[in-house]
């Protein structure tokens, strides 16, 4: 399907179409690019899975044009918004779903939201699965929240901050630095992860 073949009248596109609509972001042709975008900020809900998620992020780090990365950015910041909306919604009735949110949250690669999870969400498991999260992300929003997380009073969790922050001990002072303080923790595991690391 091309997105000049789009259905008119379809009340909510397909995920096997909205994917499209988001890999056809980087196309080489102009026209289909922008024929793409407009369809994917048009009124109609657009279903998008991971893969088109994924493609939009990349559309908005490295589209072709200043109009593809304007409308990825603002559907990447939608979802977010999105995400976080269900997160917070979760936490207030306490319900254990709110961790399938990290998922969803990695692929959009929403570093504030996931540093906030690892850092006061209620469920050790939850923070956690942020943490190791963040791990996967650009360590310039990551470091912080990740030094943060090494006091952390559940040692698995700290074991997973030095292992996120390991990623980055080799090039990043403040990781380096993180890590040498680790060195101080009362858990021998987390201990020898910040040596491991730091090696």
């Amino acid at each position: 399907m091309t997105v000049i073949d789009l259905p008119a009248n379809e009340p909510a596109l397909s995920e096997e179409t909205g994917n499209a609509l988001a890999r056809a972001l980087a196309d080489p042709d102009p026209g289909v690019r922008r024929a793409a975008a407009d369809a994917l900020i048009d009124e109609r809900e657009v279903l998008i899975g991971e893969e088109g998620v994924r493609a939009l992020v990349d559309a908005k780090a490295n589209g072709p044009d200043p109009y593809v990365r304007a409308v990825a950015a603002e559907l990447v910041r939608a979802m977010r918004a999105a995400a976080w909306e269900i997160y917070t919604q979760a936490l207030t009735r306490e319900d254990g779903a709110r961790a399938e949110t990290v998922r969803g949250l990695v692929v959009l690669r929403a570093a504030t939201e996931l540093a906030e999870m690892a850092l006061t969400d209620p469920d050790w498991r939850v923070r956690r699965r942020a943490v190791a999260a963040l791990g996967g992300l650009d360590g310039r929003d990551a470091i912080g929240p990740l030094t943060s997380a090494l006091e952390d009073e559940i040692v698995s969790v700290r074991r997973a901050a030095v292992r996120a922050l390991g990623a980055w001990a080799a090039d990043r002072h403040y990781a380096r630095t993180a890590l040498t303080a680790a060195l101080n923790d009362p858990d021998a595991g987390v201990r020898t992860e910040a040596r491991w690391a730091l090696a």
